[in-house]
């Protein structure tokens, strides 16, 4: 029997830990947390950037799930989750900021 702790998202046995990367802890530019982000898919409370949330949020909807429980893995509502993935998995620049 496997005993991590990790569980994947619409299963039940503990068997399953989801890894965002093997090898990086951080995304070249540095801006990203890999670490960070893996405790979070993982059901840990950590604090995201909004990066990290749309990268996380990216890959959870790469893996099948859905957009409701994305965004309490990751801190965010639904309907910000849904339009990222309608954006095309791109941040909108902040009010007033040239993109």
């Amino acid at each position: 029997m496997n005993n991590m702790i990790g569980i994947f998202i619409g299963r039940r046995e503990p068997d399953t830990y989801q890894y965002v990367s093997t090898t990086d802890t951080i995304d070249p530019t540095g801006s990203i947390d890999y670490i960070a982000i893996e405790a979070a898919i993982n059901g840990r409370k950590v604090a995201l950037t909004d990066e990290e949330k749309l990268f996380a949020a990216r890959l959870l909807d790469s893996r099948g799930v859905g957009c409701a429980s994305i965004g309490k893995l990751v801190g965010a509502t639904p309907e910000r989750i849904a339009r990222w993935k309608a954006a095309g998995w791109v941040l909108a620049a902040p009010e007033g900021v040239a993109a």
